[in-house]
């Protein structure tokens, strides 16, 4: 039975992470900023758990780019960004959103 219910969370999980990535890809294509013009959604998986969320951005350019300045912007807009999300998904709590920008190398780790 645990081992159901554990498939059943893994799924749902996973489903509520896709969710994510849909309203964040919309939401943040709206943001009128060059940091944030610059990154590309990689990916949203839970971070331990669906309440809360790891996504991970990459910088669409190597040259210059200020990793620093860009994760700040995101935490000022995480609010809005959170708020985006909630109106999309179907969950009663929305996770917290946790930011990461990578190298594009470092994708896979």
């Amino acid at each position: 039975m645990s081992r159901d219910h554990g498939r059943t969370r893994g799924h749902k999980d996973l489903q509520l992470c896709r969710q994510v990535h849909d309203a964040l890809s919309y939401a943040l294509a709206e943001v009128d900023d060059p940091l944030i013009d610059d990154l590309v959604l990689a990916s949203v998986v839970p971070a331990p758990t669906a309440s809360r969320v790891e996504i991970t951005l990459v910088p669409s350019r190597q040259d210059g780019f200020d990793f620093d300045a860009a994760l700040a912007r995101l935490h000022q807009l995480e609010p809005g960004l959170r708020a985006d999300v909630a109106a999309e998904v179907c969950r009663k709590r929305v996770p917290v959103l946790v930011f990461r920008i990578v190298h594009p190398l470092q994708v896979c780790d």
